[in-house]
């Protein structure tokens, strides 16, 4: 292996990390500070506007990530091939496999929840919170079930990354189980 081979693989891997950090970073971010500081705006309407603002351009910038995510994700799993020619990497009798597995399916899982928090939870409350005749109870349940959907899918991104450090110890994941 060479110095060149060396740079050409790391590349793709860092783009990965890369994508990771911008999908998970700013839900920390909107969860721990951007949300809870807007909802203290008092004027309904300026309150609206501001939100609506910053979950249109998060939205565009999670799901761009996500797509990186996904696309360098394929590469990496060619990558890892290279890594021993001998292991076969959809052998469910390597720990790799089931890992592996399991990561997916929490990718799948955390999707889905930012999919429904996306396209239904978060427009709904937008547009309630647009209205001047609230139901008060209405956005309570609506800001609940944001909370929980938004807090799940971040909790799992967590998890996903802890996943991917395992997978990454070739040592202990390429051997039988």
């Amino acid at each position: 292996m060479t110095f060149g081979d060396t740079l050409t693989d790391a590349i793709t891997p860092w783009i990965h990390v890369l994508a990771v950090t911008v999908w998970v970073g700013p839900q920390f971010m909107m969860f721990v500070a951007a949300i809870p500081a807007v909802r203290t705006i008092e004027d309904r309407r300026v309150r609206a506007k501001v939100m609506r603002t910053i979950v249109t351009r998060f939205g565009w910038l999670a799901w761009a990530a996500m797509a990186v995510i996904i696309l360098t994700g394929i590469s990496n799993i060619f990558q890892v091939q290279d890594i021993d020619p001998n292991v076969d990497i959809g052998s469910t009798d390597i720990r790799w496999f089931h890992w592996f597995s399991g990561k997916m399916l929490l990718v799948g899982v955390m999707m889905a929840l930012t999919a429904v928090h996306t396209f239904v939870i978060g427009p709904r409350q937008l547009a309630l919170n647009e209205k001047t005749d609230v139901d008060e109870a209405e956005a309570a349940r609506l800001r609940r079930m944001s909370m929980i959907i938004s807090g799940s899918a971040l909790l799992l991104s967590i998890v996903v990354i802890l996943f991917a450090m395992i997978l990454s110890d070739h040592g202990y994941t390429f051997t039988e189980r």
